[in-house]
């Protein structure tokens, strides 16, 4: 063995190559050119193999590229000893380095063997070509449908700003005529003695008017929620109040119609919560006033209860909320059951469809998914229906920071000097509202048809606010707000901007250009009159012979030494009555005491209202307050 190693370092016994050409300078110099030219040849091949994978790492059967580049270098260099062996017979290295040639080739083929099967896998380039065809007309059909549906989005667009401006424009056309019959009806309230038919005549055009308003609003409702523009605001209340608020709204219907109205509610009820109180009320109106609606013998039960509540990492307390409104009516079908949450679907006979559009459900379903929940009901018919939702709100500590307006009574005059307020409109209706509801409370009140006659009068008359309308001709609203901010004289003038436009693009517009606020049409008479409080630091002096200060259940519970209340016997029994969950009772007692002692109407007042809606242990506190 150590012999054989040997050989290919002692190349005693033979002859070079050379000797094989006779040594002929043609012929020997024919192959040292042509086994020079292949060794280049095939040493430049691997090269550009390395070069092109490591430019296209993506591409497969990288392997095979090295192998065969590694048989190409070692058939060039077999070719190089070839020149080598001209002169020097080293053939034993020239054997090995053929051998190491022979077993790289053989290998590299075993490996195309294996792999040629999926190489044949691979399109061909016709193939390649047809795909490249088919991806073409695909990529045309492509951006032909992608133009389509940008024309179909653009014609949607069109079509639904087509839709919400309509409803807009319907809408302040809608809301003129309903301002003055409103604000008429507020006045006639205000500032007319009626007799018990008229007062009852007046209220019922005020009611009737209100539902319109509402409908207008549905339809609103519903067109900002499809083109997504609905926003929730939430703020901090306070929930038992808010909860009073609704069910006596309803359970005044309620006894209408003579059918029983239960609230129930959880003793671990937050005390104030942050949520959109407005779409709250909406949608617990709704379900309630469904409720009530189809019952026609029986109850409706209005339950809130907590089903769960957690902290955040701020140390709030999450409370999950279920509202719940349970009837003994008429019932719905599973048929229906799977449509009355859809727009303008609505179940019932036909006097009872006409009492609405069909859109309260679909609204408050919207609002509820917006809030975090989704409205569920379970119906058997002929026999009621169950409405639930269930809502994540956190509790607020700082509810009671939150201004709440208290009816004080009938408003007839307010201290200090007298102020001038103008109003530019030009609608002859829109302007007797505003001056029938100002003048009787002490204000002098100038009018303008448009905006021009209002700038005129405000130079003339210097008032101390302007109410102006936006849409007005020769000078609108906004011009005339401009107006008045750029000149000096009225630049910190209190302002309001009124309108029946339910733009919010107007109302945000009046605000950038100068106005101190906004009041939507139909002018509420409360809220015009809390604004003149707050710009004109007003105080009102109120009729006490005609209203009565009406205190609210928070009042009665945190200031119970202002309140006149019976003896303790009539307390103890009372609070016996109350743990006994007597609730007939306690009413006939406190109804006796209101008979008795004028004093006692106040005490009796909250007595009954807390044992009506059921909240025992609310109750409990209450009469313990006064026997300690």
């Amino acid at each position: 063995m150590p012999t054989f190693f040997n050989y290919p370092f002692h190349s005693n016994g033979f002859i070079p190559h050379g000797h094989c050409y006779l040594w002929q300078t043609g012929l020997v110099w024919l192959h040292i050119i042509s086994d020079a030219t292949i060794a280049l040849a095939y040493y430049s091949i691997p090269f550009l193999l390395i070069y092109f994978i490591s430019k296209r790492k993506d591409v497969p059967f990288n392997g095979v590229f090295l192998l065969f580049g590694a048989f190409i270098i070692a058939c060039g260099t077999g070719h190089l000893m070839d020149i080598w062996t001209l002169w020097h017979p080293d053939y034993w290295i020239a054997g090995g380095l053929k051998a190491l040639t022979a077993i790289i080739s053989i290998y590299t083929a075993f490996a195309l063997f294996y792999l040629i099967p999926q190489a044949l896998t691979l399109p061909s380039p016709a193939q390649l070509e047809a795909i490249n065809r088919v991806l073409s007309t695909e990529i045309v059909e492509r951006k032909r449908i992608e133009k389509q549906l940008r024309f179909a989005e653009e014609v949607a667009q069109n079509s639904s700003q087509a839709k919400s401006e309509f409803l807009a424009n319907m809408s302040h056309e809608l809301r003129t005529p309903l301002n003055g019959i409103l604000g008429f009806t507020q006045i006639l309230q205000r500032t007319e003695s009626l007799t018990e038919k008229g007062r009852k005549g007046v209220g019922v055009i005020y009611q009737c008017g209100s539902h319109l308003l509402t409908l207008i609003n549905d339809v609103l409702d519903l067109s900002k929620i499809e083109a997504r523009k609905l926003e929730l605001h939430p703020v901090d209340f306070y929930l038992p109040a808010f909860i009073d608020s609704v069910t006596e709204m309803c359970r005044i219907k309620a006894e209408q119609k003579v059918i029983a109205f239960h609230v129930e509610l959880d003793p671990d009820l937050p005390t104030g919560i942050h949520a959109d109180e407005k779409r709250l009320r909406q949608v617990l109106i709704n379900l309630l006033g469904n409720a009530i609606k189809f019952t026609h013998q029986g109850s409706v039960t209005f339950k809130v209860q907590v089903i769960d509540q957690e902290s955040n990492a701020n140390g709030q307390t999450n409370y999950k909320i279920r509202f719940q409104v349970i009837d003994t009516g008429t019932g719905i079908t599973p048929e229906q059951a799977e449509k009355i949450f859809q727009p303008f679907e609505q179940v019932g006979n036909q006097k009872q469809q006409s009492e609405g559009t069909g859109l309260g459900l679909a609204i408050s379903q919207k609002i509820v998914l917006l809030i975090g929940g989704q409205i569920q009901v379970e119906s058997e018919f002929g026999k009621g229906s169950t409405f639930w939702f269930e809502a994540k709100l956190p509790e607020s500590k700082d509810w009671a920071k939150v201004s709440r307006v208290v009816e004080q009574g009938t408003i007839i005059d307010y201290q200090g000097q007298r102020r001038t307020i103008l109003i530019a409109d030009d609608r002859w209706e829109n302007r007797s509202v505003i001056v029938n509801l100002l003048e009787p409370v002490g204000f002098t009140v100038v009018e303008a048809s448009q905006g021009e006659e209002g700038w005129e009068q405000a130079l003339a008359y210097k008032p101390d606010l302007i109410i102006t309308d936006l849409v007005m001709p020769i000078l609108d609203g906004f011009e005339l707000i401009n107006r008045l901010r750029e000149s000096e004289q009225f630049k910190e003038i209190p302002i309001i901007a009124s309108s029946a436009s339910v733009f919010a693009i107007d109302q945000h517009k009046s605000i950038d250009v100068g106005a101190n606020v906004f009041l939507p049409k139909p002018v509420e008479a409360e809220t015009l009159l809390e604004m003149l409080r707050q710009f004109l630091q007003v105080e009102w002096i109120f009729d006490s012979k005609v209203d009565a200060i009406k205190k609210t259940y928070t009042s009665g519970l945190d200031q119970p030494n202002e309140m006149i209340y019976p003896a303790k016997e009539v307390l103890q029994q009372l609070l016996d009555l109350a743990q006994d969950g007597d609730i007939q009772i306690i009413l006939e007692i406190t109804q006796q005491l209101s008979v008795a002692d004028e004093q006692l109407s106040a005490f009796a007042q909250q007595i009954t209202q807390l044992a009506s809606n059921f909240q025992l242990k609310r109750l409990e506190t209450f009469i313990q307050q006064y026997l300690n």
